[in-house]
């Protein structure tokens, strides 16, 4: 709600008290018809508000329900890597979920630099998931009173201290373990196409509500070169492409599973 609408609406309750104490008459009248102006006014503007801010409604509800429980947050990104109408996906080799799913993973946030941040918010790594060196710094974190999230949200749409290149993880899944010829990918070109959000859920995992935000990237192929490499991934025992209507349905046509955050890499 914008200050305008905010002082209308102070300024119109205020009126309407002061017209309880006026005697009958013109003034009184003048006062009350100005009164409900404002506060329509200010109604108006929080509708506005309301509309405006509907896809962050779920944050706003965090800040009002249950504002004292802790919730899980996950943040990554995802690769939409496509090749004639084909998605490339990548097998899932841990043991809590195996399938396949997009190219990418956790986003990874600098420690130091955010401790104090952190500290206010009330954020802190969450164990449920054993961390090591690799995944120490990865958003996988727990915040101890969800009323936060809204904060730690805008802390990370700030793009301050954490990572904002995703490189890393198409060089780790791809390029490192040799599915992708090194001297085709000496960088890539990629475009973001949005974020995904959903509310706070119940997680099926874990003993704690979850809130997950993926950001989605495009990997845009420059050279005959990366798409000849692209295209031979096929070959590999690691790799699928899969349709649209197989992520939907979350199994390929051959039962192989599909893990059921792909679909968030799929145009809206």
């Amino acid at each position: 709600m914008s200050i305008k609408g905010t002082i209308s609406s102070i300024i119109g309750l205020v009126a309407i008290v002061v017209c309880i104490f006026l005697g009958p008459g013109d003034l009184r009248s003048t006062i009350f018809k100005i009164a409900i102006g404002l506060l329509l006014g200010g109604l108006i503007d929080f509708i506005v508000y309301l509309w405006e801010n509907r896809r962050r409604w779920n944050l706003i509800k965090a800040k009002i329900l249950k504002a004292g429980k802790p919730v899980r947050v996950t943040v990554a990104y995802l690769f939409r890597i496509e090749l004639n109408g084909k998605y490339v996906l990548i097998k899932r080799h841990k043991k809590d979920r195996i399938g396949y799913q997009p190219v990418g993973g956790a986003i990874k946030y600098f420690k130091e630099e955010n401790r104090e941040i952190f500290d206010k918010l009330g954020v802190e790594p969450c164990d449920y998931v054993p961390r090591d060196q690799d995944t120490d710094q990865d958003l996988r974190i727990r915040i101890k009173k969800r009323k936060n999230l809204p904060d730690f949200i805008k802390w990370f749409e700030s793009r301050k201290n954490r990572e904002i290149d995703p490189w890393r993880e198409f060089y780790e899944e791809l390029i490192k373990p040799g599915l992708l010829p090194a001297n085709e990918f000496t960088h890539i070109k990629y475009v973001y196409i949005g974020k995904h959000t959903e509310g706070i859920l119940p997680s099926p995992a874990f003993p704690m509500d979850e809130f997950r935000y993926a950001e989605i990237y495009e990997l845009r192929l420059e050279t005959d070169g990366q798409r000849r490499a692209i295209a031979n991934l096929i070959n590999c025992e690691d790799i699928v492409f899969v349709s649209p209507d197989e992520i939907r349905k979350g199994s390929t046509n051959s039962g192989q599973i599909i893990l059921p955050h792909t679909f968030k890499i799929l145009p809206k």
